[in-house]
This record gives structure tokens, C-alpha cells and sequence, in this order.
């Protein structure tokens, strides 16, 4: 039989085409295998870094509600380990077939890494404020905002007048001039009334007459002096007020954004009554001038006098003693000007020279003497610069989460370093009874404030209060005086109703932050005593009781300082069980690098330098978008 020949360009041309269908078979498998190997690279690395996040410290979350990775370092290698299960499928487990994806780690590396302590804490700011939101505190929060304002215009007020009163020692020397000029001119008046008298008997001969006028001219002689003497002693008492009313000045300027119109008009009041005392034009340095003029013009009158014209008293003499009389009227005999004492000043005086916990406290002596090791205090951060202001809504949810997490005087926590804790985020001292004490001079100067600010609005204790200052002054008619004397006696007024206020509410009780007339407890001479009434102790439902006062001095206070000395107690708290743990090191957010390299399967050209594919990818993950803005 015949065999059949067939030509072998047809069997070649077939094996050509078969070979390039399976060329472009595999280059798209492998253009496939290559997406999909660069989406779960990009996924292993998202999963890795969020997988080492899900590794959040427990302890932190169970006590303080927070979400941070505790452990810093062992980032990178959480993530590698996490890295193995996708470069292994059948880790911990029977591996199913051949891997079509397999790629490897080459590198991992963190871009960006922050913690709580890094931006000013602004991570553990988001943190504290996300948690007081998911418990529905922000409405809470609006309130103590709505209030801070009016807190800070009345501790502006009250601080701004006190600290005029400390005027009052030299603005009383210089009265007690201004007395010594007027008891001159009393003095010379009397001296012209004899003359005026021996010439209106008219029996006054030459010889009695010159003994009577050489009398009169020693007495104008000493009234000169210790007139001089006087004007002196004004003039040095001015020059010094003067120095403290420039720096007085352009404290008031600077408190006109702080505080209402009226307020300030009452600040500027009470600055005005003390220039009165300095000014050329004012009205003290006008009485001085012009009681200098007075006594120096009739006081010499005495010297130049024709007073004799035959042997009889001259016309010269008689028209004198005639002017003289009439212009040393002024000067009046009112019997000796006593001033009565305060019993409140004095008081007030002694209870600032007193320990504050002894005057706000029953049983100051047995308070906790716990203290805070002064190394490592990630709070020394926050003060090496100017704290950045943070938002007024997230500064009044970190208030509220302080005193939500943290003990304080009279609800201490167990098993903290401190007893006091929200007190030493107020006073950041390093013991527990320096932290009380600071929390106690706030609340009284709060109080204060808003004491003070009562007494403004109450036109009756007001007028009560300026006819105590007239009695206490002493100097009737003298009107800066009486309204220094009784802007001193409001002050006083207003702090010990604040010594009543700050017991009670050490006591456990309510005081309202704006006092009606109803609230108001002691009465201007009962004040020094500051009775605290046990009325209104008792804690009834409301914002204003201890933890409230203390929500509101936080408010007031610097919240980046206050976030770093709440990661100082909790360092110190969560380190009595685990040394190794440091806020530093608690991480909130990542920016991780990921470099993958697999290598091809279905199609591979080898080509100097080419070893596989390289996958770069980036990953971020946060528990708290605190970049968002």
C-alpha cells in the first residue's frame, strides 16, 4: 500500500499558532495574577496594621474607655506576624493545593506613628471627648460653656477692684495729710478769730496789740511749716499711687474683651475714684492745691501788715482780720474724726493669712498626704510651651470626662496613686494637699467673682455698704474715698460669702453659680463670721455641687496641660500592675509601608535586574479621626 505524504509547513504553521495563542493565554493570566496579587497585597497590609490595632490594651479601655495600642515597638512585628498568615494560607491549618498568589514580605516600615503624647495630645484630646460623646455629654457640655463666660468675667471683676484695694494704706496716708493741712487751717482760723475779736472790743493799744500779732505771726510761721510738710508727704503718696495706677492701666485695657460693658464701666469706676488722688485736675490734688493757696495767702497776710497808725489799730490791720475770718471758714471744727474699725476687714485680713483648707474644711488635718513621683511626667511636655487652644466643645467634654474617670476629694478611687485626682488636674502639684488647696483658692475666687457681681446688682447692700464705708473712713464728704472704702467692703462681703459657699460644698452640698437674692446668706455685719447655714447642704439634683464647680475650673483652665496630667495619672495608676507600660508608647494612628515581591507563574522573561514583581503599598489606620477638622 500506498503511503500518504503531507507537507510539513501545514504541521509547523499550526505548531506557530498554538504557540501563540498559549502565549497570549498565559500573558493575560499573568496580567490577572498580577491585579489580583496587587489588590491583596494592598489588602494584607491594610488587614496586618489593622489586625496589630485590634491588639488595643485592655486595661486602658476597661478603666478610662480608651482605644490605644500600648505597645509602641512591637508594631512592625505585630504586623509581620500577621503578614505570615497571608504569605502561608495554610498556617495553622491544612494547606489546600497550590497557591496561584503566594508573595512575600520584603519590607515593612512606618511612615508616621502617633501617640498620645505627640501634637500637643491631640489624639488623647479626640479620644477623651469621642468617649463623653458616645454617653450623650454633649448637650452637658454646652451648659458648662454657656456659663464659662460669665465665670471669667466675675473672677475679672472681683480680682481687678481687690486688687485696687490694695491701695487703700497709701490713699488713707495721703488723707491723713490732707487732715493735717485742714487741722493747719483750723489752726490759722483761730488765730485770725483773736485778732478779730481783740479789735472788735476795741481796747487793743499798740502794746498789747504787737504782743497779740508777734503771737499770731509764730503761730502762721508753724502753720506754714507743717503745711509744706504736708503738701510734701501728697505729693510723695501721689507719685507712688501714680507708678501702680499706670500698671493698673493697662491691666484694665486688657480685661475689656473679657468682660461686659457694665462691668468694665464698674472697673473703670472704681480706677477713676483712686486718679482722683493723682491727676492734676482731680479732685484731692485740687483740695490740696487749693488748701495750700488758702493757708500760704493768709499766712503770710500776717507779715505784711500795716498795723498800727497813731498808736491805735490801722484800717489795714482790721480789713485783714476781717478777710481772713471770712475765708478761713471752710476750714470747720468738727471734734476729732475717729475712724470705727471693721470687724470684717480684719477678719478677711486673718483668713488670708490663714491656711485655706483650715478655713474651708472640718477636718483638715486628717486630708490624704498621698503624692505623685515627680520623674517621667509627661505633663513637664505640655509646659515647656505654649499650649495650642483647642476647640471650646471638645476642652468642655474633656472637663466632663475628667471628672467622670478620675476620684476626687470626697469620692477617691481605689488603687490610684493620688486620692485627689481631679484636684491635680486642676493645680498639677506632686502632692495630694497641695492639689486641695490649690482646687480650694480657685473655688473661693470663683465664688468670689460671682459674689462680687451679685453685690454690683444689689442697689441695697450696696447703699449699706457705702454708709459703713463713710463710718469707717471717718472723713465725711470725701467722696473717692467713701467709694474706694466701699468697693473693699463689697470685696470682703463677696469673699466671705464665698468661705460659706466653698464649706458647703466640701460638705456635699449645692450652691447656685448665679445667687438670687434668696441664696444670699450672710448679712454685712454678720459676714464676719461666714456662718455657713446647713440650709441648702444637702445635694439635691443640679449641675452645681462640688464635681460641677471643679467641671467648670477645668474649663477655665489649660486643656492641653490637663490631657497630659490625666496620661500622668493614668501611666502612674496602670504601671502599679504593669511596669513596662507608658503612655508614650500607646499608639493611636499608623502610616505603614508595605514592600511585596512574588514571582511570576504563567509567563516570565528574565531580564538583568528582574527578579519578580514589586508591590509598594501603603496603609493608615486610627482608633479616632482626630485630623479631621
Amino acid at each position: 500500500m500506498g503511503k500518504r505524504q503531507y507537507e510539513g509547513s501545514i504541521t509547523v504553521f499550526f505548531a506557530l499558532v498554538l504557540t501563540t495563542v498559549l502565549a497570549l493565554i498565559c500573558t493575560g493570566l499573568e496580567s490577572a495574577r498580577h491585579a489580583a496579587l496587587s489588590y491583596l497585597t494592598a489588602q494584607a497590609g491594610e488587614s496586618a496594621l489593622e489586625s496589630a490595632f485590634a491588639g488595643y490594651y485592655k486595661p486602658l479601655w476597661e478603666q478610662y474607655h480608651l482605644f490605644f495600642m500600648a505597645d509602641g515597638p512591637g508594631l512592625v512585628p505585630a504586623m509581620e506576624e500577621h503578614l505570615s498568615y497571608y504569605e502561608e494560607p495554610g498556617k495553622g491549618g491544612a494547606a489546600q493545593g497550590t497557591n496561584l498568589y503566594a508573595f512575600r514580605t520584603e519590607d515593612v516600615a512606618l511612615q508616621e506613628c502617633v501617640t498620645a503624647a505627640d501634637s500637643g495630645g491631640e489624639a488623647f484630646l479626640e479620644a477623651v471627648a469621642a468617649d463623653m460623646e458616645s454617653h450623650g455629654a454633649a448637650e452637658l457640655a454646652e451648659i458648662f460653656l454657656g456659663q464659662a463666660e460669665l465665670v471669667t468675667e466675675a473672677e475679672a471683676v472681683s480680682g481687678y477692684i481687690g486688687s485696687l484695694s490694695e491701695y487703700e494704706e497709701v490713699v488713707s496716708d495721703m488723707e491723713e495729710h490732707y487732715a493735717a493741712m485742714e487741722e493747719q487751717g483750723l489752726r490759722l482760723r483761730k488765730t485770725y478769730a483773736e485778732i478779730a475779736e481783740a479789735l472788735g472790743t476795741g481796747a487793743l493799744a499798740e502794746e498789747s496789740g504787737r504782743e497779740l500779732l508777734n503771737e499770731a505771726k509764730s503761730r502762721a510761721l508753724e502753720v506754714l511749716r507743717h503745711t509744706e510738710e504736708s503738701y510734701r508727704g501728697i505729693l510723695a503718696e501721689a507719685e507712688e499711687l501714680e507708678a501702680g495706677l499706670k500698671a493698673e492701666e493697662a491691666r484694665l485695657l486688657a480685661q475689656e474683651d473679657r468682660v461686659s460693658a457694665g462691668s468694665y464701666r464698674q472697673m473703670e469706676s472704681e480706677l477713676e475714684n483712686l486718679r482722683e488722688y493723682t491727676r492734676a485736675d482731680g479732685s484731692r490734688r485740687q483740695a490740696a492745691e487749693q488748701t495750700k493757696d488758702l493757708l500760704e495767702e493768709y499766712a503770710g497776710a500776717l507779715y505784711g501788715v500795716s498795723a498800727w497808725e497813731d498808736g491805735a489799730a490801722g484800717e489795714e490791720l482790721k480789713q485783714m482780720a476781717e478777710n481772713g475770718s471770712e475765708a478761713l471758714r471752710v476750714f470747720e471744727d468738727t471734734g476729732t474724726r475717729t475712724k470705727q474699725k471693721s470687724e470684717l476687714l480684719e477678719t478677711v485680713r486673718e483668713w488670708k493669712d490663714r491656711g485655706i483648707l483650715g478655713l474651708v474644711l472640718e477636718d483638715a488635718e486628717n486630708i490624704s498626704d498621698r503624692s505623685l513621683p515627680e520623674e517621667n511626667r509627661l505633663s513637664d511636655m505640655a509646659q515647656e510651651g505654649e499650649a495650642e487652644a483647642a476647640a471650646a466643645s471638645k476642652k468642655a467634654l474633656s472637663s466632663l470626662y475628667a471628672v467622670s474617670h478620675f476620684g476626687r476629694f470626697g469620692e477617691e478611687r481605689e488603687n490610684t496613686v493620688l486620692a485627689y485626682e481631679t484636684e491635680y488636674l486642676v493645680g498639677g502639684q506632686g502632692s495630694d494637699k497641695e492639689n486641695l488647696t490649690v482646687v480650694a483658692e480657685q473655688l473661693l475666687a470663683v465664688r468670689s467673682g460671682m459674689n462680687f457681681l451679685h453685690l454690683l446688682a444689689d442697689a441695697k447692700k450696696q447703699a449699706e455698704a457705702e454708709g459703713l464705708a463713710a463710718a469707717l473712713v471717718g472723713f465725711t464728704g470725701i467722696y473717692p474715698l467713701v467709694k474706694l472704702m466701699k468697693g473693699i467692703l463689697l470685696g470682703a462681703w463677696a469673699f466671705a460669702e464665698a468661705v460659706s459657699d466653698v464649706r458647703i460644698l466640701y460638705k456635699g452640698g449645692q450652691v447656685p453659680l448665679v445667687k438670687t437674692g434668696k441664696d444670699w446668706k450672710l448679712s454685712l455685719e454678720g459676714a464676719a463670721k461666714a456662718d455657713s447655714s446647713e440650709a441648702g447642704t444637702e445635694k439635691e439634683g443640679g449641675l452645681w455641687d462640688y464635681e460641677g464647680y471643679l467641671c467648670m475650673l477645668l474649663l477655665m483652665g489649660n486643656t492641653q496641660i490637663q490631657c497630659f496630667r490625666m496620661m500622668d495619672l493614668i501611666e502612674a495608676n496602670l504601671r502599679k500592675e504593669d511596669a513596662g507600660f507608658f503612655m508614650e508608647n500607646c499608639i493611636s494612628y499608623a502610616l505603614a509601608e508595605f514592600r511585596f515581591r512574588a514571582e511570576p507563574i504563567f509567563f516570565h522573561i528574565s531580564l538583568p535586574g528582574n527578579s519578580g514583581y514589586v508591590f509598594d503599598k501603603t496603609a493608615a489606620y486610627g482608633y479616632y479621626d482626630f485630623r479631621k477638622k
